[in-house]
């Protein structure tokens, strides 16, 4: 039985018992705030109000682990400091983060929160099914949620316009901790399986089942990311083979269709432990969360996609789950 490794977690949640895109073009979705994640029947509109600060986009979001609060660092080429918080607090501590334009889809059990950053307005939509650890947006505007359940994973799944979720089995898979979709609906995730090396977990659209990808690259290390280039529908996946003992950490793979070795080119991102990762609207840009190396710190590194080029981090503030404005569905 695989244990839920410390590190990762301190990254992204801070619920006591239990992964985690910023640029200069437009994106390409749909992104409008007519869109129907922003009116979910049910959910009741939050009393609380940003204290008026604003922030220049393209920016890098971040949910506070330690206040619960929305921070911000505006994009540029070489990083930054000091983020502003810009919300009450929202969540206490943060799962995974993923962004539909200027809304915000947070993991932060037991709920799923939606932050409208122009509006202020917050909603909650109930995951039954388990602990939220990271989030996922298609480009209909479907929510993707992977649990920690009693006795495998499964994915609530938040259809555009629903406030109350379906449920997606992966009974393989003991421990989920980083969820993606590709522009077909096609879910992957990235975990534990009950028995063997952790690795990537594919839930084809339309289909209940869930089966492990064998033909992927071994991860023997620490699971610490999963994400689509929405432009290429290329895998990227996240890991660290060392485990976070001083070797190569932030180990970033690519793989072109169909997801094979044959297609994989890998490339270091990280330097201490890593977890956590997104693009930006244009895939260009990596981002990924990593700490010092006693622990006692978190930042975001910024890195040149697909190539890995350094491009400096983002430091000051206790990042978890994080998304970019703008950005591009899916992510």
């Amino acid at each position: 039985m695989h244990s839920i490794r410390l590190p990762l977690r301190l990254f992204v949640l801070s619920f006591g018992a239990a992964l985690i895109a910023a640029c200069s073009s437009t994106p390409t979705a749909n992104l409008s705030l007519g869109s129907p994640i922003l009116s979910l029947p049910s959910i009741q509109q939050s009393q609380f109000s940003a204290p008026g600060a604003q922030f220049r986009i393209p920016a890098l979001v971040a949910v506070n682990t330690k206040t619960g609060a929305l921070e911000s660092w505006p994009v540029s080429p070489f990083g930054g400091n000091n983020p502003r918080p810009f919300s009450n607090p929202l969540v206490n501590g943060s799962g995974g983060m993923a962004g539909d334009g200027r809304v915000v889809a947070i993991t932060s059990s037991p709920n799923v929160v939606i932050y409208n950053i122009d509006t202020k307005h917050l909603r909650r939509l109930p995951d039954p099914f388990g602990t939220p650890i990271d989030i996922a947006i298609d480009k209909n505007e479907t929510l993707y949620a992977v649990n920690i359940a009693s006795n495998s994973s499964n994915v609530a799944v938040y259809a555009a316009g629903a406030s109350n979720p379906t449920e997606l089995m992966c009974a393989p898979l003991q421990t989920g901790e980083a969820i993606a979709v590709d522009n077909e609906g096609d879910v992957f995730i990235n975990g534990y399986p009950h028995t063997g090396n952790a690795g990537v977990f594919e839930i084809r659209h339309g289909q209940s089942d869930c089966k492990q990808l064998n033909n992927l690259n071994t991860e023997p290390g620490y699971v610490a990311g999963i994400a689509v280039d929405p432009k290429t529908d290329d895998l990227v996946v996240l890991d660290d083979p060392d485990l976070c003992a001083g070797g190569i950490e932030g180990r970033m793979t690519i793989y072109h269709k169909p997801y094979s070795k044959k297609t994989a080119k890998s490339v270091v991102i990280g330097q201490n432990c890593t977890g956590g990762m997104r693009l930006n609207a244009d895939s260009s840009i990596v981002y990924a969360i990593d700490q010092d190396v006693s622990g006692s710190y978190s930042y975001i590194l910024q890195r040149s996609y697909p190539d890995g080029r350094s491009m400096g981090a983002y430091f000051g503030g206790a990042a978890g789950g994080f998304t970019t404005i703008p950005n591009t569905l899916p992510n």
